[in-house]
């Protein structure tokens, strides 16, 4: 991949605060993660993938008010807004141990970087397929923790984690 042909992308939890969903859909690229047809309850707390554009709205609102509310989670890709969807609507479902399918929500930052430090190298190579990097808000801290594998190897930043 890349770096000059890739965009950048967030994938933005609309539970999180009541402006998203108005915000997302000022993005001239957007789309939900979920399929088919939403009702309004569902649509407003669903998360929405939208290619970043500096000149929108949402990214100015999330750099003023976002800080440290578990917006989403950024990522870097060369794929269309169309091909990021289809990759990342395999990851929306669990098994927990018991059997049963639950809704897994990776774009919370928090459940993101818990979940990305525990994988298996095994686990984790698929997140990264088409993906150069992912960035996800450090809890209890200021800036990002910015993900990316080389070799197979989990770093955050410069510094390997896994």
């Amino acid at each position: 991949m890349s770096a000059a042909t890739a965009s950048w992308y967030a994938i933005i939890d609309g539970s999180q605060d009541p402006r998203l969903l108005d915000l997302v859909k000022t993005c001239a690229q957007h789309i939900c993660l979920f399929k088919g047809e939403l009702a309004p309850e569902v649509a407003q707390a669903a998360p929405w993938l939208v290619r970043i554009d500096e000149r929108e709205p949402l990214l100015g609102t999330w750099r003023q008010h976002g800080d440290g509310q578990s917006w989403g989670v950024t990522l870097q890709s060369d794929q269309s807004l169309e091909g990021l969807q289809r990759h990342l609507r395999r990851f929306l479902q669990a098994r927990l141990p018991d059997g049963t399918l639950a809704l897994f929500r990776f774009y919370d930052p928090r459940v993101f970087n818990t979940y990305i430090r525990a994988a298996t190298a095994q686990e984790r190579a698929p997140w990264f397929d088409g993906v150069a990097q992912y960035a996800a808000e450090r809890e209890g801290a200021p800036g990002l923790h910015q993900y990316w594998l080389n070799g197979g190897r989990l770093f955050d930043g410069d510094q390997a984690i896994g």
